[in-house]
Formats: structure tokens, C-alpha cells, sequence
């Protein structure tokens, strides 16, 4: 894997006017050293706001009482390029670290499992509960959350509205079970001690399935109908009880971002301000696998320009084709870097979300690439 400029580097006069030289952009670099026998070596990699200063640092003549890092007399190569934002630069370090460093690229890069909500389908009575681990075992998973304090508190408060189980013990229902606290307010269809057939319960697990699903409209239309009918009925009490649980609900959804979805269904289009003047640049999200990066430049000084939806139909066509190159990563290392831009109080750029067709909003596209280029402080005309 190389970045887009390369340059040999050797210690001297020359290699300080080529410092010079650099561009204080943006940018992912790697710094090769002689290969020892015939067997290249691990690069240093890094990225960086201005690639000019950062490198004079790393590669300027060592201070005889300095201890920062000098590694002037060991770099034989540089590569580098240019990023136009924060994630563009992370997803290119990733990649670098992945194939330079493929046993320790996950500690280098400080990735841990995204924080998701996981009902275990393949156990006789299902349950829901947040958690960081993955595994191909038919299980649903929703997701990713800022943190897994969010994911439980999210779980706790709409598990409220729903009677399936939140034990973790394996049951085998026995009608001389004790049951638990949820039980015996009602909260539970106390499976544990047969307090309901298999059916039933899995039709409670099914009404929690749709609510994750649709993102908890499922349940909101249910309970707006109920509430009509009883003001139809006259039955304004009853009314006003059901109302209370519409406004609980309200809050319980806004725990939730709009991010947060059945990973088979996390389908998305990222839209970052590009490295080269007036161009953007896309990812797209496919079942929580991002593809990318692709550019797009918006300079309308150009001969023979193309229309722009046309541009973007095959950009996103180049993306979501099957994906190339060595075994996929694991799936939560992708969500893992789309949670911590998703979630980065700095964040650049938009993020389109697709609906599970993932029909692709070209005009919406187009008036977000205008506002991603507008100067900070501008909206899109």
C-alpha cells in the first residue's frame, strides 16, 4: 500500500530544502527506513495538521540536548498525502496501520467494539441487552451508541414499554419458580415459570424486534390509535394514561441518535470537504462496512463539465460494488471508526442516512456538498 507522493530522503543540505518544499497541509505520512537485508521495514506513520512542520520536527538536524523524537538518520523514504478532513485522515492511518501493522494496528490505533444493543434470537426466550461483543450466531444487533452507559440506559427505559425477560440465566420454565421483581410487576410474561407459552413470547419479542426496526414509530402509531379511540370512546382517563406514555416515549427516542440501527440496515452516505480546493469527499456505509474514499471537485471552471447528478450516480455506482483486496476486516472495526466521528464533538462533514432500498437523494447530496464548501459561518443557498 502506497500514499499518493513519494520522495527519497537522504540526511543533508538537500533534505532541509525539501522540508522546505512541503505543503503545510492536512496530512497521513509514513517515514521508511533502509531495508535491513533485502526485507523492507515497518514505516512510522502519523498524521497531521501541517505536513511542512510536523516532518521539519521529525527530520530537521538532531539538538545535542533534545529528546523528541529524531529520525532523521533513519528515514530513507517519505510518503504522504494530503486529507481533507479528520476522518478522511483516520480511515487512511487505519489502512496504513492495518497492512504495515497487522497484529498490533488495533492497540496503535486505540479501536475498541462499539457499544451495541444485542437480542440473542437463537435462545428459547430472547432478551436484549447492550454489550461490545460480535459474533455470527443469528443474533440482531442495533447500533453503535456513544458509549455503553447510553446503550444500557436506553435499554433499561424502552424494555419498560415491553414484557420480554431481562434475567440473564438460561430458563427452563418450572411453575415452582420464584420469578423476579419484573414478574411480579407485571413487567415480565415470566417465562420462567411458564407464565406464558413460547408463542406468546415470541410475539412480545417480535413487537420489540419492530420497535428497534422502525426506530420506535411502530410503537408510536400503535399507541396514537389507542389514544384516539379512547377519545372517540369518550374514555378521556384512559386517554390522558396513554398520552402520558406517548410524552415517556418521546424521551425514551431522544436517548437514541439517529445513527443507532439494525447494522443490517446502517446505510449511509459520509460528505467531507475534500483536499484539493472546492472538491468533496465521499464514503458510503454499507450494512455499517464503509467504502472509500471517493472525490468529487465542484469547480465549474472545467471543459465539458458533466452534470453533477450524473457525477454522483457513478460515484456512489463505484461504491457500492462488491468490496476487492485482502479479507474484509471484522465489521465492528468500521462501525468503531464511524462512532467515533459520528460522535466527536468536532465532527466535519454530514451524514446522509439511507433508507434500507438505499435509494441514494442525489439533489440532497448536492445542496449538502455546497454547504460542506460553504466558508464556516454560511449555510447552503
Amino acid at each position: 500500500m502506497h500514499l499518493r507522493f513519494t520522495t527519497p530522503f537522504e540526511a543533508g543540505a538537500e533534505a532541509d530544502a525539501l522540508l522546505e518544499g512541503l505543503s503545510s497541509c492536512s496530512a497521513v505520512f509514513a517515514l521508511f527506513p533502509e531495508s535491513r537485508e533485502g526485507v523492507p521495514s515497518a514505516p512510522y506513520l502519523g498524521r497531521t495538521r501541517d505536513l511542512r512542520r510536523r516532518l521539519a520536527r521529525l527530520l530537521s538536524v538532531r539538538r545535542p540536548i533534545s529528546k523528541m523524537l529524531n529520525l532523521r538518520e533513519l528515514t530513507a523514504r517519505i510518503e504522504y498525502e494530503p486529507v481533507g478532513s479528520a476522518f478522511e485522515g483516520t480511515w487512511r492511518l487505519y489502512q496504513l496501520n492495518r497492512h504495515y501493522y497487522s497484529r498490533q494496528y488495533r492497540e496503535r490505533l486505540r479501536l475498541k467494539p462499539p457499544a451495541l444493543l444485542k437480542l440473542k434470537m437463537q435462545n428459547r426466550f430472547p432478551r436484549c441487552y447492550p454489550t461490545r461483543r460480535m459474533a455470527k450466531d443469528h443474533s440482531l444487533y442495533y447500533g453503535p451508541f456513544p458509549s455503553l452507559a447510553v446503550a444500557e440506559r436506553f435499554a433499561g427505559e424502552f424494555l419498560d414499554f415491553f414484557k420480554i425477560r431481562r434475567c440473564v440465566e438460561e430458563l427452563n420454565p418450572d411453575p415452582s419458580h420464584p420469578g423476579c421483581i419484573y414478574s411480579q410487576l407485571h413487567m415480565c410474561l415470566a417465562p420462567c415459570f411458564a407464565g406464558c407459552s413460547d408463542s406468546e413470547y415470541q410475539g412480545e419479542v417480535q413487537r420489540v424486534v419492530e420497535f428497534l426496526d422502525t426506530q420506535g414509530k411502530s410503537l408510536q402509531r400503535s399507541l396514537e390509535a389507542e389514544r384516539a379511540q379512547a377519545s372517540e370512546q369518550l374514555e378521556f382517563e384512559q386517554a390522558s394514561k396513554i398520552h402520558h406514555r406517548i410524552e415517556k416515549l418521546d424521551e425514551v427516542l431522544r436517548l437514541r441518535s439517529d445513527l443507532v440501527r439494525n447494522l443490517r440496515d446502517l446505510h449511509a452516505v459520509m460528505v467531507l470537504p475534500g483536499a484539493e480546493a472546492k472538491s468533496v469527499v465521499f464514503f458510503r456505509v454499507m450494512g455499517g462496512d464503509i467504502r472509500g474514499p471517493t472525490a468529487l471537485s465542484l469547480d465549474e471552471n472545467v471543459s465539458n463539465p458533466i452534470p453533477l447528478d450524473r457525477q454522483l450516480h457513478d460515484l456512489m455506482e463505484s461504491l457500492g460494488g462488491e468490496a476487492s483486496g485482502p479479507a474484509p476486516p471484522p465489521p465492528w472495526e468500521h462501525l468503531s471508526l464511524l462512532a467515533r466521528w459520528y460522535y466527536s464533538s468536532f465532527r466535519q462533514g454530514e451524514l446522509v442516512m439511507l433508507n434500507p432500498d438505499q435509494t441514494i437523494p442525489h439533489s440532497r447530496l448536492i445542496r449538502i456538498c455546497r454547504k460542506v464548501l460553504a466558508p464556516e459561518g454560511e449555510g447552503a443557498s
